[in-house]
């Protein structure tokens, strides 16, 4: 039953494996964390801002006094600087281009990756077939050299030197093997489900397709990912220079409009009480109190035995009432800055440093990236005419009509045959690595200009430097 699940599974994973074609393998790169990473930074900073009017609002409350009958309720409105809201803008416009020149770098780095350890698959591959073809020949010349064994032209040191180039071409062999293995392993990394590779050499563009991208330079320009970076990175520092700076232009401290509210019910004051405060309405309970108070003799069961000093007063906690108009119970609150007063000199010094140091920095990038792009450009075209050269040697001597020469002048000496094979394949093995030099210089083009960072396209090798 055991044996029958087992095999189970390695049908089920057999079925689902695939090989690892260059389609897989570029695809791969949108399933990296950082590609998701960088393209959630890219939306986030994508979506439209609704940019407010003012710094804050506040509610504000004042109780004036512990008897609860006063409350002082205000809108506070700190209004922005003059030229915040601008600043503000900018700087948002500065940073959503920043995020996605950041994301079109970063799509470029993870693609990057993945071409260039393909291309190093496929390039070690080929390699590999040369230096097993190469020990092929080795072992027909020591295959001859043992056969030609005592003659006159038999020479012991030719054949100790095919020996012991044959363990080194073995050498060699293992250590292709190893690193393909090891190519293999890492491709899994991106790719874990495949079950052979299928990088096929036909999806990388030819040298003469090379020649035909770089024949006419490279411009640098603003299309770039690391210049269109850099570009917004100088203007996020420049428009958050101008937004700091903005913030001291806040002329209007705040603005705010307020209610003031009495309840009546709890409302009391000290009022002295004469007697023509007593002899009304409101006042006349505390007649007897005031009378009592102003009585110069006795004062006995209401009345007086004496007389009253009618300049007498009476101190008594009375009730107090809220006769405001509706109108007046609103009030408005303002507050200026003085700036005759207050130097904003700092402000505008500190912004004008730092938008030198951003133009600064954005132009040392660019510097950069141009110096880069020309030598790359000069290194990958002089790597092709070397190239071209020993492609030349190596096509000329597996021409037919140069061979059947080659063995009329040697007399058909198979020894003068396998140096004529040998020579050819050293000269496709010197190609080989050359191609894989002037690839590697390709594709970081490629990852400067941008052709990396194209979404619209399948094959970006093929694609080239538009």
């Amino acid at each position: 039953m055991k044996n029958v699940t087992l095999i189970s599974l390695a049908l089920s994973a057999a079925a689902i494996a695939s090989p690892l074609t260059w389609d897989r393998l570029v695809n791969s790169a949108k399933n990296d964390p950082r590609y998701d990473a960088a393209q959630k930074r890219a939306e986030a900073t994508a979506t439209e801002r609704n940019l407010k009017l003012w710094d804050k609002i506040e509610l504000r409350y004042q109780l004036d006094g512990f008897s609860f009958a006063k409350h002082d309720f205000e809108l506070r409105v700190t209004p922005q600087a003059f030229g915040e809201r601008a600043a503000d803008r900018a700087h948002y416009e500065a940073a959503k281009n920043y995020q996605q020149a950041s994301f079109a770098v970063e799509r470029s780095i993870l693609l990057y990756d993945r071409y260039e350890r393909g291309v190093r698959y496929v390039l070690r591959k080929k390699i590999n077939e040369i230096n097993k073809q190469l020990l092929q020949v080795n072992n027909d010349r020591i295959d001859v050299l043992h056969i030609k064994a005592g003659s006159a032209t038999f020479n012991a040191e030719d054949l100790m030197a095919s020996l012991e180039k044959n363990a080194s071409l073995k050498s060699n062999i293992l250590s292709d093997s190893t690193a393909l293995r090891d190519a293999e392993l890492k491709l899994k990394i991106w790719v874990p489900d495949f079950d052979v590779v299928d990088l096929d050499s036909n999806f990388m563009p030819t040298m003469e397709e090379l020649a035909g991208f770089l024949k006419n330079g490279v411009t640098v320009d603003e299309n770039f990912p690391l210049v269109a970076l850099a570009k917004g990175k100088r203007d996020s520092d420049i428009s958050k220079a101008k937004q700091d700076a903005s913030k001291d232009r806040n002329y209007i401290s705040h603005i705010g409009i307020g209610y003031s509210l009495q309840i009546e019910s709890l409302m009391e004051k000290y009022k002295d009480l004469d007697y023509s405060d007593v002899s009304k309405d409101k006042y006349n309970k505390y007649m007897n109190e005031w009378k009592a108070n102003a009585c110069n003799a006795e004062f006995k069961n209401g009345d007086c035995y004496g007389t009253y000093n009618e300049n007498s007063t009476l101190r008594k906690l009375v009730p107090e009432t809220d006769d405001r108009r509706t109108a007046d119970k609103f009030f408005v609150n303002l507050a200026f800055r003085l700036p005759f007063f207050d130097s904003n000199k700092d402000a505008s010094l500190r912004e004008q440093v730092e938008t030198l140091d951003a133009e600064s920095k954005y132009l040392d990038d660019v510097r950069e990236v141009n110096q880069k792009v020309a030598r790359l450009t000069e290194e990958v075209l002089a790597l092709i005419d070397q190239w071209k050269v020993l492609k030349d040697y190596a096509e000329q001597v597996n021409a037919s009509g140069f061979m059947e020469q080659f063995a009329r002048n040697a007399g058909s000496d198979p020894l003068l045959l396998l140096r004529a094979r040998e020579s050819s394949l050293e000269s496709d093995l010197k190609a080989a690595k050359l191609e894989y030099d002037i690839y590697a210089r390709y594709l970081s083009l490629l990852d400067y200009a941008g052709g990396l960072a194209r979404q619209d396209v399948l094959n970006h090798l093929r694609e080239g430097i538009r």
